[in-house]
């Protein structure tokens, strides 16, 4: 995945959704994993976008759920 000309190793991708699968998370979360993996420095906007395209991604195809003010995987049925 390329996200503002930056490429995405898939280890930090992976990272990101095992934190997704891990429980309640919001956007800030996930990018927190992004800049930890992904070596970025502190609050980057690319950390950012990362999340909000993976959380895109996962609640296009049916894997999340609102909660509150953030996000839970959903359960399989």
């Amino acid at each position: 995945m390329k996200v503002l000309g930056y490429k995405v190793m898939p280890s930090v991708e992976q990272a990101c959704l095992s934190r997704m699968h891990s429980g309640w998370f919001s956007a800030a979360n996930i990018a927190y994993v992004a800049e930890r993996y992904g070596k970025l420095i502190g609050h980057s906007p690319i950390a950012y976008r990362i999340a909000d395209r993976l959380i895109q991604r996962e609640r296009k195809n049916g894997n999340l759920r609102r909660f509150g003010k953030g996000w839970t995987w959903k359960p399989l049925p």
